[in-house]
């Protein structure tokens, strides 16, 4: 990496916390402010000619009376939480039993997230907190990190890189309804007004879309979460729909007063990726030669199990924990489908032999550029999209031109992600 690409990511990531030591003696209140990320207020909206897809029921597992609301998958059992302050069901999906419970941490639990530390993120709705949990003796136990003030919190979700919420409140002018976005950290990234459907009830991640599902308008809902647009819903089976959740090739989901339901949906579900690096683990250190500090060389990338009527493959990189927002690291697209990753040491040239095509990271530079956090550990995430066209895009294009080209066309995508920290 050149002294002048160091500088200008260096002092571009670094500016705002300068810039806030400079003037914390005279303006305290603004230096606060300055540290936290801004919140971008957003509302969701319809895209036209909403798709219906279609759904088959594969398995019903009966479920005793309750109240029935989340669903969190743990790679083996089911957990269902029952809200009324009553107890989380571990449901093993094999059997269609309940092989145990897990007892409340508040009033009236809604949903269950396991966060990237490894702890279970609880929303009480009666509370209107979200709590970080362990699991003792005696069930859930904790504290809350979080508080929502006059709204009501019902699902929660962490998709790898964000926590999402919703949240009801209400008033004499009726509910409102929002979808809050969160950074690992909790600090509230983007609040989403939704208007077009009612009584938002939990939250499922595919691996790329969001899914909402509405407990009066008896649809789920998906959901594309860079663009905020609702780009497909089905039907649900049961009435009151609450707990959703998906198992890679399923969606589960459930009712208020409704039985545990394995669907099938034919169409939708965007397919997964395998995204791995012959140099670093998924959630693994990256090593120093691919980084600011090193050579600066791009790592090497592999994929596997691409999609039939795949025509390109793209690749974005970037850091979401970067001080002036998301550092976007790589921007490549148009390798062929049948290549099956990229070597170490991508050249930065526009446009490589085999046609593939780079566009600008946020140092200003064609190709890749490797992490150089300001301060301690940063995430990087490696995200892979199998694309149903071939892009149109010149060389030098940005990530936000990129993501708007692959609209309606990615078959398939996943991610790896790696950290580093400067010594």
């Amino acid at each position: 990496m050149s002294s002048l690409r160091k500088t200008f990511e260096y002092n571009s990531m670094t500016r705002t916390l300068s810039r806030t030591a400079l003037i914390l003696p005279l303006l305290l209140l603004i230096s606060v402010s300055t540290a936290r990320p801004e919140i971008v207020i957003h509302k969701l909206v319809k895209e036209k000619g909403l798709k219906a897809f279609p759904v088959k029921i594969l398995a019903q597992i009966p479920l005793p009376e309750g109240y029935h609301e989340g669903i969190y998958l743990d790679g083996k059992d089911i957990w269902v939480s029952n809200g009324m302050a009553g107890d989380t069901w571990i449901v093993d999906p094999s059997s269609g039993k309940i092989s145990g419970n897990i007892g409340s941490v508040a009033r009236f639990t809604e949903a269950v997230a396991k966060g990237p530390d490894g702890k279970f993120y609880l929303t009480d709705w009666g509370e209107k907190k979200l709590y970080r949990t362990v699991i003792g003796p005696g069930g859930f136990t904790g504290k809350p990190v979080l508080s929502f003030g006059h709204a009501h919190p019902a699902g929660v979700i962490w998709n790898g890189a964000n926590f999402f919420v919703l949240t009801w409140t209400r008033g004499p002018w009726g509910t409102k309804f929002h979808l809050l976005k969160f950074d690992a950290a909790l600090n509230t990234l983007a609040k989403v007004a939704i208007n077009s459907m009612q009584e938002p009830s939990q939250l499922a991640w595919d691996g790329a879309n969001l899914w909402l599902s509405s407990w009066y308008d008896g649809r789920v809902y998906r959901v594309d979460v860079d663009r905020w647009k609702i780009t497909g819903f089905f039907v649900s089976p049961v009435s009151m729909t609450t707990g959703i959740a998906f198992d890679g090739k399923s969606l589960w989901l459930t009712g208020t007063a409704s039985d545990l339901y394995k669907l099938e949906i034919t169409e939708g579900v965007a397919m997964n990726i395998k995204v791995t690096s012959g140099a670093f683990e998924d959630g693994g250190v990256i090593p120093e030669r691919y980084t600011g500090d090193g050579e600066d060389i791009s790592p090497p990338i592999s994929w596997s199990e691409i999609p039939a009527g795949t025509r390109s493959i793209a690749i974005i990189s970037d850091d979401p924990d970067a001080p002036v927002g998301t550092w976007v690291h790589w921007v490549i697209f148009n390798i062929p489908p049948d290549t099956k990753g990229l070597a170490e040491g991508v050249p930065a040239d526009p446009t490589l032999k085999d046609g593939t095509v780079q566009g600008i990271n946020d140092s200003r530079a064609i190709g890749y550029g490797g992490p150089y956090p300001p301060t301690g550990y940063h995430r990087y995430y490696f995200k892979a999209y199998a694309l149903d066209t071939m892009i149109g895009l010149k060389p030098g294009a940005t990530k936000k031109e990129l993501l708007k080209a692959m609209e309606g066309h990615v078959l398939a995508e996943g991610s790896l992600m790696g950290k580093y920290k400067r010594k």
